[in-house]
Protein backbone atom coordinates (compact mmCIF):
# COMPACT_ATOMS: atom_id res chain seq x y z
CA UNK A 1 0.00 0.00 0.00
CA UNK A 2 2.81 2.44 0.93
CA UNK A 3 4.48 1.61 -2.38
CA UNK A 4 1.39 2.77 -4.33
CA UNK A 5 1.08 5.97 -2.27
CA UNK A 6 4.76 6.78 -2.91
CA UNK A 7 4.28 6.20 -6.68
CA UNK A 8 1.20 8.47 -6.73
CA UNK A 9 2.98 11.26 -4.81
CA UNK A 10 6.04 11.02 -7.04
CA UNK A 11 3.86 11.13 -10.17
CA UNK A 12 1.90 14.13 -8.91
CA UNK A 13 5.13 15.96 -7.98
CA UNK A 14 6.69 15.25 -11.40
CA UNK A 15 3.57 16.36 -13.27
CA UNK A 16 3.20 19.53 -11.19
CA UNK A 17 6.86 20.48 -11.68
CA UNK A 18 6.72 20.01 -15.45
CA UNK A 19 3.22 21.33 -16.02
CA UNK A 20 2.90 24.99 -16.89
CA UNK A 21 5.20 27.49 -18.44
CA UNK A 22 7.90 29.68 -17.10
CA UNK A 23 8.02 33.43 -17.58
CA UNK A 24 11.26 33.32 -19.53
CA UNK A 25 11.09 30.08 -21.56
CA UNK A 26 13.48 31.24 -24.25
CA UNK A 27 16.15 31.97 -21.63
CA UNK A 28 16.47 35.59 -22.75
CA UNK A 29 17.71 38.13 -20.18
CA UNK A 30 14.97 40.31 -18.72
CA UNK A 31 17.11 43.45 -18.88
CA UNK A 32 19.46 44.72 -21.54
CA UNK A 33 23.03 45.57 -20.49
CA UNK A 34 22.18 49.26 -21.02
CA UNK A 35 19.28 49.05 -18.54
CA UNK A 36 21.50 47.41 -15.94
CA UNK A 37 24.17 50.10 -16.39
CA UNK A 38 21.48 52.81 -16.05
CA UNK A 39 20.34 51.37 -12.73
CA UNK A 40 23.89 51.11 -11.41
CA UNK A 41 25.06 54.52 -12.60
CA UNK A 42 21.84 56.42 -11.86
CA UNK A 43 20.06 54.69 -9.00
CA UNK A 44 16.70 55.99 -7.88
CA UNK A 45 16.99 59.49 -6.47
CA UNK A 46 14.83 59.05 -3.36
CA UNK A 47 16.54 58.11 -0.14
CA UNK A 48 15.84 54.68 1.30
CA UNK A 49 13.47 54.63 4.25
CA UNK A 50 15.41 54.48 7.50
CA UNK A 51 14.41 52.28 10.38
CA UNK A 52 13.48 53.87 13.70
CA UNK A 53 16.81 52.72 15.13
CA UNK A 54 18.73 54.66 12.46
CA UNK A 55 16.84 57.93 12.90
CA UNK A 56 18.13 60.90 14.81
CA UNK A 57 16.20 61.34 18.03
CA UNK A 58 14.61 64.55 16.80
CA UNK A 59 13.28 62.80 13.64
CA UNK A 60 11.49 59.92 15.38
CA UNK A 61 7.75 60.11 14.69
CA UNK A 62 5.20 60.21 17.49
CA UNK A 63 1.43 60.43 17.20
CA UNK A 64 -0.69 63.18 18.71
CA UNK A 65 -3.91 62.02 20.31
CA UNK A 66 -5.69 62.95 17.06
CA UNK A 67 -3.25 60.47 15.37
CA UNK A 68 -1.39 63.15 13.41
CA UNK A 69 2.39 62.75 13.29
CA UNK A 70 4.72 64.89 15.34
CA UNK A 71 8.54 64.98 15.63
CA UNK A 72 10.87 66.86 17.96
CA UNK A 73 12.28 68.57 14.86
CA UNK A 74 8.86 70.22 14.43
CA UNK A 75 9.87 72.43 17.36
CA UNK A 76 13.12 73.72 15.88
CA UNK A 77 14.38 76.69 17.86
CA UNK A 78 12.55 75.62 21.01
CA UNK A 79 13.68 73.60 23.99
CA UNK A 80 11.73 70.37 24.43
CA UNK A 81 11.15 68.28 27.53
CA UNK A 82 10.17 64.76 26.38
CA UNK A 83 8.94 62.58 29.23
CA UNK A 84 8.44 58.83 28.70
CA UNK A 85 5.73 57.47 30.99
CA UNK A 86 2.77 55.07 31.31
CA UNK A 87 -0.63 55.22 32.98
CA UNK A 88 0.20 52.17 35.12
CA UNK A 89 3.49 53.68 36.36
CA UNK A 90 2.87 55.25 39.77
CA UNK A 91 6.07 57.37 39.83
CA UNK A 92 5.22 58.63 36.32
CA UNK A 93 1.74 59.71 37.32
CA UNK A 94 2.98 61.11 40.67
CA UNK A 95 5.44 63.50 38.96
CA UNK A 96 2.88 64.94 36.52
CA UNK A 97 1.43 67.65 38.81
CA UNK A 98 4.93 69.09 39.35
CA UNK A 99 5.67 68.71 35.63
CA UNK A 100 2.51 70.70 34.88
CA UNK A 101 3.65 73.44 37.29
CA UNK A 102 7.09 73.51 35.65
CA UNK A 103 5.41 73.75 32.25
CA UNK A 104 3.40 76.77 33.41
CA UNK A 105 6.58 78.40 34.75
CA UNK A 106 8.70 77.65 31.65
CA UNK A 107 6.23 78.05 28.78
CA UNK A 108 7.29 81.70 28.41
CA UNK A 109 10.92 80.54 28.27
CA UNK A 110 10.67 78.84 24.86
CA UNK A 111 9.86 75.38 26.29
CA UNK A 112 7.58 72.64 24.98
CA UNK A 113 6.58 69.77 27.29
CA UNK A 114 5.67 66.39 25.75
CA UNK A 115 4.60 63.22 27.57
CA UNK A 116 5.02 60.07 25.45
CA UNK A 117 3.50 56.71 26.36
CA UNK A 118 3.66 53.47 24.39
CA UNK A 119 0.12 52.55 25.39
CA UNK A 120 -2.94 52.68 23.12
CA UNK A 121 -4.04 56.16 22.07
CA UNK A 122 -7.45 55.57 23.65
CA UNK A 123 -5.80 54.80 27.00
CA UNK A 124 -3.55 57.88 26.84
CA UNK A 125 -6.46 60.06 25.74
CA UNK A 126 -8.66 58.80 28.60
CA UNK A 127 -5.92 59.70 31.08
CA UNK A 128 -5.33 63.13 29.48
CA UNK A 129 -9.02 64.01 29.54
CA UNK A 130 -9.39 62.93 33.15
CA UNK A 131 -6.29 64.72 34.50
CA UNK A 132 -6.40 67.93 32.41
CA UNK A 133 -2.67 68.68 32.31
CA UNK A 134 -1.56 71.48 30.01
CA UNK A 135 1.33 69.73 28.26
CA UNK A 136 0.98 67.58 25.13
CA UNK A 137 0.41 63.83 25.35
CA UNK A 138 1.80 61.58 22.62
CA UNK A 139 1.76 57.96 21.51
CA UNK A 140 5.28 56.55 21.16
CA UNK A 141 6.48 53.46 19.38
CA UNK A 142 5.68 50.29 21.34
CA UNK A 143 9.30 49.85 22.37
CA UNK A 144 10.28 53.53 22.72
CA UNK A 145 12.69 53.05 19.81
CA UNK A 146 15.40 54.33 19.23
CA UNK A 147 15.60 56.03 22.61
CA UNK A 148 16.75 52.89 24.44
CA UNK A 149 14.46 53.61 27.39
CA UNK A 150 15.05 50.99 30.06
CA UNK A 151 13.03 52.52 32.90
CA UNK A 152 10.18 54.95 33.18
CA UNK A 153 9.82 57.72 33.87
CA UNK A 154 12.75 58.86 31.75
CA UNK A 155 12.99 62.38 30.41
CA UNK A 156 15.09 63.79 27.57
CA UNK A 157 15.67 67.52 27.33
CA UNK A 158 16.39 68.79 23.82
CA UNK A 159 18.18 72.09 23.22
CA UNK A 160 17.12 74.62 20.57
CA UNK A 161 19.19 72.73 17.98
CA UNK A 162 17.20 69.54 18.53
CA UNK A 163 20.08 67.78 20.30
CA UNK A 164 19.70 65.89 23.58
CA UNK A 165 21.20 68.14 26.25
CA UNK A 166 20.12 66.20 29.33
CA UNK A 167 18.71 62.77 30.20
CA UNK A 168 17.01 62.21 33.54
CA UNK A 169 15.82 58.82 34.80
CA UNK A 170 13.33 58.48 37.59
CA UNK A 171 10.59 60.61 39.06
CA UNK A 172 11.37 64.32 39.52
CA UNK A 173 9.93 67.24 41.43
CA UNK A 174 9.93 69.34 38.26
CA UNK A 175 8.83 72.54 39.96
CA UNK A 176 11.75 72.65 42.43
CA UNK A 177 14.08 75.63 41.99
CA UNK A 178 17.20 73.51 41.31
CA UNK A 179 15.54 71.59 38.50
CA UNK A 180 13.93 74.70 37.02
CA UNK A 181 17.34 76.45 37.06
CA UNK A 182 18.89 73.45 35.33
CA UNK A 183 16.18 73.49 32.65
CA UNK A 184 16.54 77.24 32.13
CA UNK A 185 20.30 76.83 31.67
CA UNK A 186 19.83 74.66 28.57
CA UNK A 187 20.23 76.73 25.44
Amino acid sequence: MLKYIAIIITTLFTVSCNNGTTKNQENKPEYTPEQVVEQVIEPQKKEPKRSLEEMAYNEVPFLNLDESELKISDFKGKRVLLNFWATWCRPCVAEMPSMNKAYEILKGENYIFLAASNERISKINGFAQKEKYNFTFLKADDEFRPFNIRAIPTTLIFDTNGEVALTLTGSMAWDEKEILDQLKAIK
